[in-house]
């Protein structure tokens, strides 16, 4: 494989833009559709400027997704899992990564790298991209659960440090991980979420909460913790739950209105469901509620 197809930001940004900010659609309207040699990614990169999966109509929504033919996976655990020369010894990485950079929110005392991986053809829908971004995820737990989306973008990380590895990812092998993941990762995910049977305090769901990233997962990831809190504690969980979600003026009061009392109509949403996302995150207490 010579050249990968992907989409590259015309804007190169030295800083992640923050939620809300007059910026997003001038950025989500400045990605260009491209086929170059992965050098140009990595100079495109090292430079700040973002990557993400093609798209049609000079707009990133996963309406509008055309091909993917790269995944990437955020580690940001802040600690040696996340560094450069710990990642480059997997070997799932060793074989098939294409390169692995240091991001933009990487300090050397708080770690942090991305493992890029390109295939050896586009994946030409939008759904099997997703399907292919989850395999990943579930084969690697430590890694940053918002990297699923099919057309999530990548922030560039200006003067990072590579370590170039120079391998395909074929997509054979990615239908593989794929059929693993749905053969036994659904049924994980069942048991994680619901198999829960000590009823558990708010200071416990408040120790959860705090590694689980209020802007880090996915809007949907976000509305289920809501839902698994106030499924816990009714109306006495919506001050623990404003204080972990961060959401604007009223978003989570409003939400909170709207959640019957089991947490959702099917009742299928319950705070197991917020202490299996805090496990992804390293939470060490979880199997102390897992029978």
């Amino acid at each position: 494989m010579d050249t990968v197809k992907l989409a590259i930001s015309r804007y190169e940004l030295d800083h992640k833009i923050p939620p809300g900010d007059s910026f997003w659609p001038k950025f989500n309207a400045g990605f260009e559709n491209t086929q170059v040699e992965v050098t140009a990614i990595m100079d495109a990169i090292y430079a700040g400027r973002a990557i993400t999966t093609q798209h049609k109509d000079n707009w990133r929504t996963s309406a509008n997704y055309l091909l993917g033919q790269h995944l990437a996976l955020d580690f940001d655990s802040e600690d040696e899992q996340s560094t450069i020369l710990h990642l480059e010894k997997d070997k799932f990485i060793s074989k098939y990564a294409s390169f692995i950079h240091t991001t933009i929110s990487h300090k050397p005392e708080t770690p942090r790298a991305r493992v890029l991986f390109t295939l050896d053809a586009p994946i030409m829908q939008a759904k099997n991209y997703a399907l292919a971004a989850q395999s990943l995820l579930w084969l690697f737990g430590a890694a940053d659960r918002q990297c699923k989306d099919p057309v999530r973008f990548f922030y560039g990380a200006p003067g990072c440090d590579f370590e170039f590895l120079g391998n395909v990812l074929p997509l054979d092998t990615v239908k593989k991980l794929i059929a693993s993941y749905q053969d036994t990762g659904s049924h994980e995910k069942r048991r994680t979420e619901h198999n829960y049977t000590v009823p558990p305090s708010q200071q416990e769901v408040a120790d959860a909460l705090k590694l689980i990233p209020s802007w880090g997962i996915a809007y949907d990831e976000w509305v289920q913790v809501l839902m698994g809190i106030h499924s816990a504690f009714g109306s006495d969980g919506l001050a623990l739950a404003e204080a972990w979600a961060d959401g604007k003026p009223r978003e989570v009061q409003d939400k909170w209105r709207s959640f019957k009392d089991t947490g959702n109509v099917s009742g299928a949403v319950t705070v197991a469901t917020v202490f299996g996302i805090a496990k992804r995150y390293g939470w060490s207490k979880t199997d102390a509620y897992v029978s």
